[in-house]
């Protein structure tokens, strides 16, 4: 089944200030966009919740940006997220003997010498 229209509406073209190309004349009377849709530099949107305020008054809240600079945050979160996990200078751990505390907070005590 093919579905043709037989009237179409007749709508009134200007150019594009930008590019010069045909755009309706309703999205400049209407609207107020003197440039065509090609030509429009509003792009993706992307939010992410951020946590503000401190102790008993805190809150989370959205804090929506450009496409560009969504992805520069979440590549320089990755690299963060990534030297947590995968620390470039591992910890050193000394076993010497004069700096072990293997007795910890408590003292062995040695009761085999106690006679019962």
């Amino acid at each position: 089944m093919c579905l043709t229209i037989q009237n179409p509406i007749a709508v009134k073209m200007i150019p594009c200030s930008k590019c010069g190309a045909d755009m309706p004349e309703l999205r400049f009377t209407q609207y107020g966009y003197d440039f065509c849709v090609n030509c429009s530099t509003v792009g993706t949107k992307r939010g992410i919740p951020v946590q503000f305020g401190s102790g008993d008054h805190t809150w989370t809240d959205v804090v929506i940006m450009e496409e560009d600079e969504y992805l520069k945050h979440t590549e320089q979160d990755d690299i963060l997220n990534s030297n947590k996990l995968n620390p470039t200078t591992p910890e050193v751990q000394s076993y010497d003997d004069d700096e072990r505390n293997l007795q910890g907070p408590f003292r062995i005590i040695n009761n085999s010498s106690i006679e019962e």
